[in-house]
């Protein structure tokens, strides 16, 4: 869980040119928001959008499995979402402050997001209760999230206790979510594995065993990835340039049973499709030259790469790190064929992200469909498939 703090950013493989922000604006009507999850999880609907023809479809998520080819390859975030949120006292005034924990970094640190009536501090101690305080190192910015010391009983907390903690605080749900969810596992995917998330791989959310069954029997196969969501992936963009925005770092990690798979339906023509922007993120991280790096090895077919051992694997492919991939209109994608993604709100990443890989006039009209037609937006809401 503990990750490895970086200042490297990965840039996007074109060059960056001017994109002001007010081209991700768009108007939504409140009410588009909903507070709860649907009753089932695969009842949501499912906007299929096609590039190449620029058609757009209204089906139901339940139909996924007929909707894509035989073969295809699905990649899942397989992230969990910790339960970082705390509500603490400022120790020198009696204050209340809200600690938001991000991302845990080496040496009883962590990386959050405060929230306070009052100016913090740097060096300010955040009570939560008798035996826990966070140590203020770096107050948040609208540039930069905040760091603090883990302290317990007045030393440096373990990593198995921070682990214990982050077990314990309140879900972090997002601030356009007014009501505490009626079933707080509905904000977890139903493969939620690799602990260390600050919120949900929302895309997933509406995978449930009979859609699994289903995809199998269609022909359909998939793999998981990790990455750890922060403030890179939710924070909104401030500046009036979305190129001059800068994303933290977050944490990636890929098994190499999970790699092999995914390089193994590359080499055999399989299409990718990827669930949710983080998936993508992270396949266009770590993967967009995964041709060459597989000829480096003489790898040629998928019967070198099942004779390719996890060490060989790892010396090939970075199976852990960092990524600040910052995808933006006019990037070039190499690895994704299909993406599988929810609605996100306005003057994200995420919509940069979208309108690079759907074109944004295709992808507003497809917005403006889901407003008139009154589909369910952002994280608790429907999804779309862009073919």
């Amino acid at each position: 869980m503990i990750e490895q703090e970086s200042n490297q950013e990965v840039a996007a493989p074109h060059q960056r040119q001017e994109y002001p922000t007010s081209l991700l604006h768009y108007d939504l009507p409140p009410e588009l928001v909903p507070q709860q999850p649907l009753a089932d999880r695969d009842a949501s609907r499912l906007m299929v959008v096609h590039r190449q023809t620029a058609d757009i479809e209204h089906r139901a998520f339940r139909e996924l499995p007929d909707i894509l080819e035989p073969m295809d390859f699905l990649v899942l975030n397989d992230g969990r979402v910790m339960h970082s949120r705390f509500r603490c006292l400022r120790a020198r005034t009696g204050g209340k402050v809200e600690v938001l924990i991000t991302r845990v970094l080496p040496g009883s640190r962590a990386e959050c997001l405060t929230e306070s009536r009052g100016h913090l501090q740097a060096g300010d101690e955040l009570t939560l209760d008798s035996q826990t305080s966070f140590i203020l190192e770096r107050p948040t910015t609208h540039e930069n999230p905040g760091i603090v010391h883990i302290l317990r009983n007045g030393v440096p907390a373990p990593e198995q206790e921070i682990r214990d903690l982050l077990q314990r605080g309140e879900l972090p749900l997002p601030p356009y979510l007014k009501e505490r969810l009626q079933d707080e596992e509905r904000y977890q995917t139903t493969y939620a594995a690799s602990f260390g998330s600050a919120a949900a791989p929302t895309a997933g959310l509406h995978f449930t065993p009979r859609i699994f069954s289903r995809l199998k029997e269609r022909g359909v196969d998939w793999a998981m990835v990790t990455l750890h969501i922060g403030t890179a992936t939710f924070l909104p963009i401030r500046t009036d340039d979305v190129t001059d925005h800068r994303l933290s770092p977050e944490g990636y990690s890929m098994k190499p049973t999970e790699l092999r798979r995914i390089l193994k339906a590359k080499l055999s023509g399989r299409r990718i499709v990827a669930v949710g922007t983080t998936s993508v993120r992270v396949l266009e991280g770590v993967l967009t030259d995964w041709r060459r790096r597989l000829q480096v090895h003489g790898i040629k077919t998928t019967r070198d790469l099942e004779a390719m051992n996890d060490d060989q694997l790892a010396e090939a492919f970075p199976l852990r790190g960092d990524t600040r991939l910052f995808i933006l209109p006019g990037y070039r994608f190499g690895v994704i064929d299909h993406m599988l993604t929810n609605f996100h709100l306005p003057r994200t990443t995420l919509l940069a992200l979208v309108y690079a890989f759907g074109g944004r006039e295709l992808i507003r009209r497809a917005y403006e469909s889901a407003i008139a037609r009154r589909y369910r937006f952002y994280s608790l809401g429907d999804s779309m498939l862009i073919l």
